[in-house]
């Protein structure tokens, strides 16, 4: 499509990284941290995403604790984009908006926003929201917590005799993000074919629901749900000396006996079979777990893995950050730009051949006198 000051993508300069979205032109006018994400997956993937903000900038700006200035939240939603800020009440700024809008490709937009005006027949016009429009829920006004409840991934998590535990932060949010930014690259994708754009959409609810493994599928099977009773299988959680681990044994039972120096499980006639082993296995827990109480959680982990056990360790975000893994696939990096440097969520995943991460930090507010000016990529 044709560009604009505001719309202008990076120059096209030889030897320039190629990215998978390269001259893709995104209008981000979302408020969510759904819909904001998507736009982020869109600019990771070099797509020039831009930000259009109400005077005073996006809710998301002032969403969650802060080190001086935007949001932490918004930084993480926001870097690789850049940010124009228009009034819809100003007449002026409504025609700057349509004059915008029929230059780009993919609008993202919350659900109940204005259709998009000015828009060509090539758009991608992506409406995030919470639930399906018309639906059960429609209306409802959601939260973190409301969504994994409805998804029943509460029910399934936490000890049966305690409340459910809820997941913090946003995860809901992101999952619905990447199933916007999916839409959206399979109807980019199918415009090649078709020369057309279409509307898609997105909500937490569906993406969720999606998301629940056997929940759904167990229901519809036999018409039970999935609870928070002891685990009916090979499952232990055991306490390290520096942290919880998590195994599942369903196989390779003798790598867990050597692994933890109980060799003498595999000669005791009560655990000789599987079906042995689930009629006993707390009090073959209760061992396990007095041998792992000694010992550092990263050795057992990665004995049981050497050997096909499911082995994982129950780390904090410190762990991961400061862990090899982390390091090896740089999964954090830092980016600069004029108004200063960030850390950022380098890359989620790679193409081959092509750029995917984030190259720039999350755009400042622009001031008003400057708000049609053209930002830096």
């Amino acid at each position: 499509m044709s560009s604009s000051p505001d719309l202008a993508g990076p120059p096209d300069l030889p030897g320039r990284p190629v990215s998978a979205l390269d001259g893709v032109v995104v209008l981000d006018l979302s408020t969510s941290a759904a819909g904001q994400y998507a736009g982020r997956l869109l600019a990771m993937n070099g797509a020039d995403v831009v930000l259009v903000e109400p005077p005073g900038g996006t809710p998301t700006r002032y969403r969650g604790p802060s080190a001086g200035g935007d949001s932490f939240l918004f930084r993480h939603l926001n870097q690789g984009k850049r940010s124009i800020v228009l009034d819809v009440a100003s007449p002026s700024d409504r025609e700057r908006l349509r004059e915008l809008m029929g230059r780009a490709d993919v609008v993202l937009r919350d659900q109940g926003s204005m259709a998009p005006e000015g828009a060509g027949e090539l758009l991608i016009d992506c409406v995030v929201g919470d639930a399906p429009e018309g639906g059960a829920y429609n209306g409802w006004r959601f939260s973190e917590m409301i969504h994994q409840a409805l998804a029943g991934a509460m029910k399934t998590t936490g000890a049966f005799d305690r409340e459910p535990i809820y997941g913090l932060g946003e995860r809901a949010s992101y999952a619905n993000g990447t199933t916007a930014y999916i839409s959206v690259v399979s109807a980019l994708y199918e415009r090649r074919r078709s020369g057309s754009g279409q509307r898609v959409d997105a909500t937490v609810f569906e993406s969720l629901a999606a998301m629940g493994q056997n929940i759904v599928s167990q229901y519809s099977y036999n018409g039970t749900g999935a609870t928070r009773q002891r685990y009916p299988g090979f499952l232990a959680l055991l306490r390290c000396a520096d942290a919880w681990i998590v195994i599942f044994v369903i196989r390779n039972w003798p790598t867990v006996c050597r692994v933890l120096d109980c060799e003498h499980l595999l000669d005791d006639e009560r655990y000789r079979t599987s079906g042995d082993r689930l009629r006993h296995w707390e009090e073959i827990v209760a061992v396990l777990q007095e041998r792992a109480a000694t010992r550092r959680a990263d050795e057992v982990v990665e004995g049981c893995q050497r050997g096909r056990v499911s082995a994982e360790k129950v780390t904090s975000l410190r762990d991961l950050l400061e862990s090899e893994q982390w390091r090896v696939r740089r999964v954090m990096s830092r980016v600069s730009g004029p108004d200063g440097e960030e850390a950022a969520v380098r890359s989620l995943f790679t193409i081959g051949g092509a750029v995917c991460e984030v190259r720039s930090p999350s755009p400042r507010l622009p001031e008003p006198s400057a708000r049609h000016e053209r930002r830096p990529a």
